[in-house]
């Protein structure tokens, strides 16, 4: 599983990477971790795979997100965030300190759109959407099916572009909405913070 992860990272940097660098977007300024960081986190969002693009008063944020516990399939969160920052689930928040997932309305590729409408209907929804190379049983894939997996998503990449630039949802795109706290409540969070001194 491990060399199998390894290869698909090999070519979603070799095709995804120049394909959104040549959609503008370049790589985010890397956030050191003070060693807490839950280290599948970090292996689930890797430094390399998050990028920025700046466009007049908004900033695209753009994340390659990869599955957790080694498998080898990935998505890409994506959400456009006003220069001045927005108030979120957790508060307001500076443009820096939002991350394209961590948002509460922010944008997700989905690999089969056609199953969408039957996993709606059964409340399976979710399922389906990390992008990953099919293969025959007991003969596992190789560098090249995950090339053509890597070129499949920069194929899309016209969806994802459409959906920060006008708010449209191509097949392969979804949209993630979860309802900011009421003021009490991120009242109650800045009190119990302020109370352990716990930094933001």
């Amino acid at each position: 599983m491990r060399n199998r992860r390894r290869l698909l990272e090999a070519s979603v940097q070799t095709h995804v990477l120049p394909a959104l660098t040549k959609l503008g977007f370049d790589a985010a300024p890397v956030v050191e971790h003070d060693g807490l960081a839950d280290r599948e986190f970090v292996r689930s969002f890797p430094p390399w795979g998050n990028l920025i693009r700046v466009r007049e008063s908004i900033i695209d944020k753009v994340e390659i997100q990869f599955s957790s516990r080694g498998r080898a399939a990935f998505r890409i969160n994506a959400t456009p965030v006003p220069k001045e920052g927005m108030m979120t689930a957790g508060g307001l928040r500076t443009a820096e300190e939002i991350h394209a997932s961590g948002l509460h309305c922010h944008f997700e590729t989905h690999a089969r759109p056609w199953l969408r409408p039957s996993l709606k209907a059964l409340g399976l929804e979710p399922l389906g959407e990390w992008f990953s190379a099919w293969h025959w049983p007991l003969r596992p894939p190789t560098q090249a099916n995950y090339d053509k997996l890597a070129l499949r998503v920069v194929g899309i990449l016209p969806e994802l572009e459409l959906a920060l630039r006008e708010g449209k949802l191509g097949p392969h795109i979804r949209r993630l909405e979860f309802k900011p706290h009421p003021p009490e409540v991120l009242e109650r969070m800045r009190k119990l913070t302020a109370e352990r001194g716990i930094e933001k």
